[in-house]
């Protein structure tokens, strides 16, 4: 898929989410991260027997209440996409795994639909766009400490799109603060790989088509200060510890 289309088609999706930030009402803003599992998927050749590899996110994030349990939510993360694949090459020491690292500026924009009482439940869901900021990879013997084999982030695609949905519960914390806790799947779209790095040359590269797919689960924290309204937190009506947030 060209680039330019990848970008285009996250403006577009992200353009109402922007609308929505300008506008006065209620809305919050604060951090989130967590740890999580990753792989890499895709051509034989190069994934083969891929296995799940610590991954992570973290940054920060904008939230606008646009309907009583409706919300527009733009996120900002560094995130770590991980996998671990045999060591097939004949130029490293035998043994061992390889393991493929690939750092994303991943910009989430999704809408949540939060529901319950004090403590609040949600479900989001929304496009994903990532910008590669460098890819590394690392042989792990059986005996010692991992060595970085090189770096190819020229064989890579400059973005990776994705399709995120996640659930997970919010607690209110004083007047203004919420505790998030959410488990989240970003679940790539796109073939990630443009072409063959020099180690895959000369390593084990069949000469086949090369491609590549990402998948990470996460566990993600969070904590976000609430500015008022209670559009996308609506609140029980006797409850004392919401009332700063009602109409």
């Amino acid at each position: 898929m060209n680039k330019r289309i990848i970008v285009c088609f996250w403006l577009l999706l992200s353009a109402p989410a922007g609308f929505l930030f300008a506008q006065q009402g209620p809305w919050g803003a604060g951090i989130e991260g967590g740890p999580g599992l990753s792989l890499i998927y895709g051509s034989q050749s190069i994934y083969s027997h891929s296995r799940f590899s610590l991954a992570g996110a973290a940054g920060i994030f904008g939230e606008y209440g646009f309907a009583r349990n409706f919300s527009a939510k733009l996120a900002l993360h560094y995130e770590r996409v991980s996998t671990q694949t045999d060591n097939y090459s004949a130029i490293l020491p035998p043994g061992g795994m390889l393991q493929y690292n690939l750092d994303y500026l991943s910009l989430p924009v999704l809408v949540k639909w939060s529901f319950g009482g004090r403590i609040r439940f949600f479900v989001n869901a929304g496009p994903c766009l990532s910008l590669l900021l460098q890819e590394s990879l690392w042989h792990l013997p059986e005996n010692g400490s991992k060595v970085k084999v090189a770096m190819e982030t020229d064989a890579y695609l400059p973005v990776n799109l994705a399709v995120t949905a996640g659930c997970g519960v919010a607690i209110p914390v004083g007047k203004r603060l919420l505790v998030t806790l959410e488990l989240r799947d970003n679940f790539g779209v796109i073939n990630i790989r443009s072409s063959v790095s020099d180690f895959e040359k000369n390593s084990y590269f069949s000469g086949a088509e090369i491609k590549g797919y990402t998948n990470s689960t996460l566990l993600m924290a969070g904590v976000c200060y609430r500015f008022g309204g209670s559009k996308g937190l609506s609140c029980s009506p006797n409850d004392p510890d919401f009332q700063y947030i009602r109409k």
